[in-house]
């Protein structure tokens, strides 16, 4: 049997050394690199003010890319008359955070662009859940929330006000149940806003405080 002698050893060590240490250090590295990322801070309101933020912080991991709020309008109602407000058929507010992205919107739907029968056909379609909100009903599609309350612009009339969230960026689940609930809390706190605060929808004011029931 031949004699591998002392030089043989070192050269087995150094070789298993040569393994071993970078896989510490890209152990090391994935557990350090987290720790160097930032907090991920999400204000207590978001969309100009306007929405309360507990359903956001939810949806965003808690290091990454710092939180910003881009192209949010026609959610401040801060010295706007209600007359004005009226001519808003849409808002919409683009938060992200983490790599993960959230967009807001409301929309006016006029009458017979969007039915009570489209909605209930679309919330039974294969992959969507329906959302029940008192009166509003909705559906989760893949990485959208979507309601729609009552809004006529005068008596009989059929128009909807849509309240779409869309989440969607790095490492989001948009079949987990949490990121789902969240989405629609969010999705629920920008109905109450819209319907009530802005746009004065007729029954607003029997939306309930909670989020929508799912399924």
């Amino acid at each position: 049997m031949p004699h591998t002698g002392v030089r043989g050893r070192r050269r087995t060590l150094i070789v298993g050394l040569g393994i071993v240490v970078p896989g510490v250090l890209v152990a090391l590295g994935s557990w350090w690199w987290p720790l160097q990322q930032s907090a991920v801070t999400v204000p207590a309101k978001v969309c100009h003010g306007s929405l309360p933020a507990d359903a956001v912080k939810s949806l965003m991991p808690e290091r990454g890319a710092k939180f910003q709020e881009r192209n949010a309008y026609n959610f401040a109602t801060a010295g706007h008359s209600q007359d004005a407000m009226r001519d808003w058929g849409l808002g919409q507010c683009l938060l992200t955070g983490g790599g993960v992205t959230v967009e807001v919107e409301y929309r006016l739907l006029q009458g017979g662009e969007y039915t009570r029968d489209d909605v209930e056909r679309d919330a039974h379609q294969s992959g969507s859940t329906p959302l029940t909100f008192g009166d509003a009903t909705g559906y989760l599609d893949g990485p959208g929330t979507h309601l729609f309350v009552d809004c006529p612009g005068r008596a009989g009339g059929d128009e909807l006000l849509e309240i779409s969230v869309v989440v969607g960026g790095k490492g989001t689940d948009v079949k987990d149940r949490t990121v789902r609930a969240s989405a629609a809390a969010l999705a629920a706190d920008t109905a109450r806003h819209a319907a009530q605060d802005i746009r004065h929808c007729a029954g607003a004011e029997r939306l309930p405080g909670s989020a929508p029931s799912m399924g």
